[in-house]
């Protein structure tokens, strides 16, 4: 069900126990072979598909309306990237989680695929922020404890990487421009510079960090279905009270850096 198409009689009849659907991802370059929309798509496909599969276990969900907004500060000085400050998306994911909490609603999961620091600032400080609402952004919490993605040989895959594109060739191949012909470019990414420099002011000048070349539409297909599993995991975690996953404590002291 989608929020956009339903009357304000229907949402204030719907069942209040539902799991929202609130999808979030930047505008972002993702190297010269993948759209700027990647991480969108990727989170946005990632609601479909487990709202679907809780619907067939009497699960209700409501999409809602997506945002195609957030802080890719790293690739704000790439032609793409479309970089709002971290308040202002706090702000306007706040406003939403407020007004769902305000109609009676319970739960919000939250899918979102970009990891810039100032992206998952904005995003887990308006779920602090909010009241009398569960709210859940499970992706980050996996990522940054190591646990996200399938094992895989390749060190150092961090942007439109062999992961990325993989996901890409499983998802939307016909958006992917001659991944095959691109050399490995091994930067360290991490740490402070994360926070304060540039993917360019670090070397990435293709906008890619990893070995997209290497990527294969298998992994692609394994990795969507772990994240799926995850969303409906967390969903069903939620309804039972039971405990949600949650960002490592030294990513929440590192996220305090952020002004």
């Amino acid at each position: 069900m989608k929020f956009e198409e339903m009357s304000w009689k229907e949402i204030e009849k719907a069942e209040k126990d539902a799991i929202l659907f609130l999808t979030v991802g930047p505008m972002e370059e993702h190297g010269p072979h993948l759209p700027v929309g990647t991480d969108f798509l990727i989170a946005k496909h990632v609601e479909k598909e487990a709202m679907k599969a809780l619907e067939k276990e009497g699960i209700e969900t409501i999409s809602l309306p997506s945002l195609p907004i957030g802080c890719c500060r790293m690739a704000r000085d790439f032609p793409g990237s479309i970089s709002v400050n971290w308040k202002a998306v706090r702000n306007v994911i706040y406003t939403i989680l407020h007004s769902a909490s305000k109609m009676g609603f319970k739960y919000v999961i939250i899918c979102n695929f970009h990891m810039d620091p100032h992206h998952i600032k904005a995003i887990h400080s308006a779920m602090d922020k909010v009241k009398g609402i569960n709210v859940c952004e499970p992706f980050s919490a996996y990522h940054y404890a190591g646990n996200l993605w399938p094992p895989i040989e390749e060190e150092g895959e961090v942007h439109a990487d062999m992961k990325e594109t993989s996901i890409a060739l499983a998802l939307f191949p016909h958006l992917v421009k001659e991944w095959e012909k691109l050399p490995p470019v091994k930067i360290k990414m991490d740490g402070p510079d994360a926070l304060f420099k540039t993917m360019k002011e670090m070397g990435a000048e293709q906008g890619y960090v990893g070995a997209p070349s290497l990527a294969n539409e298998e992994y692609g297909k394994k990795f969507m279905e772990k994240l799926v599993k995850i969303c409906i995991d967390t969903s069903k975690s939620m309804i039972e009270g039971e405990q949600l996953p949650s960002l490592p404590t030294k990513i929440k002291l590192l996220l305090k850096l952020i002004k």
